[in-house]
């Protein structure tokens, strides 16, 4: 896990498990950028940046659906957030504003 985010135990435990399948593409993922970011750091870079239009692309979509379908206090708890990191969250990748 990245030192620089804390995910609170508690709001971890109570999140919405990811396919394995997801879990195990993702930690895949992360271990082949490690290993390149020590041989290529500008090429670990290029991916971290496709890897982050993509997390916008179809984060978008998901935070779109996820505010029709839940409440804050749902998609918190199923995101393993705080209510206000959640709406912090909705917000970046919905392209919405916290103060409409």
């Amino acid at each position: 896990m990245n030192p620089c985010v804390h995910i609170p135990g508690d709001a971890s435990r109570s999140a919405i498990p990811l396919p394995e399948s997801v879990t195990a593409l993702l930690e895949q993922l992360r271990g082949e950028l490690e290993k390149l970011e020590k041989t290529s750091p500008l090429a670990a870079l290029r991916a971290a940046r496709r890897l982050e239009v993509t997390a916008v692309e179809v984060g978008y979509w998901a935070a779109h659906g996820g505010q029709r379908d839940a409440t804050a206090e749902q998609a918190a708890a199923a995101l393993g957030l705080n209510e206000n990191e959640t709406r912090k969250t909705l917000a970046r990748f919905g392209r919405w504003s916290l103060h409409r």
